[in-house]
This record gives structure tokens, C-alpha cells and sequence, in this order.
């Protein structure tokens, strides 16, 4: 499963590295693991990093104020798919 977080992490990281994003420990329920937050042009999207992937993410702002919006993962993978389906229109 770690690979797994791992491959995860490399794609949040260039998603991270694309948009305004920041990166802060922010979630009580898991208090070892950041959330990066990405502002993607269709909402933000956020992700919980692993420990052991945040070397992924050092050029990334820390924050120590949570600007998560409330969004649910159906939400964040609408808003993401939203911009890839624009990024696509444009390319076409």
C-alpha cells in the first residue's frame, strides 16, 4: 500500500507545484499526516500526505491555518475532472 500513497503522492506533488497550493497538518483524525491543499481553477482539492512522502513536497508553502472548503472526495474529483475535461478543450 505504501507504493501505492507513494505514486499518489509524485501526481499531488505536480498538481501542487501547478497551482496555488499549501501543505499543513490540519486533520485531528490523522494528526501525522498533512494535507496539501491544491486550488485547482474548478475548486480546491486536497490530499493527505504519508510522513514518509514529504519529501515530495518541500517547495510547497507550510500553512498552519486549515483552508480546507468542506469539499467531499465525490466533490474533489468532480472539480478535478472538471479541469481536465477544459484543459482537454483546449488542447483540441
Amino acid at each position: 500500500m505504501d507504493d501505492v500513497y507513494r505514486e499518489r503522492a509524485h501526481l499531488v506533488a505536480h498538481l501542487a507545484a501547478l497551482f496555488p497550493s499549501t501543505i499543513g497538518y490540519h486533520d485531528a483524525e490523522a494528526p501525522e499526516w498533512a494535507v496539501v491543499v491544491v486550488d485547482l481553477p474548478t475548486g480546491q482539492a486536497s490530499w493527505h500526505v504519508a510522513p514518509d512522502d514529504m519529501d515530495l513536497f518541500k517547495a510547497v508553502p507550510r500553512s498552519e491555518i486549515n483552508t480546507w472548503d468542506g469539499h467531499t472526495t465525490e466533490e474533489k474529483y468532480a472539480r478535478l475532472d472538471a479541469h481536465t475535461r477544459a484543459l482537454a478543450q483546449k488542447e483540441g
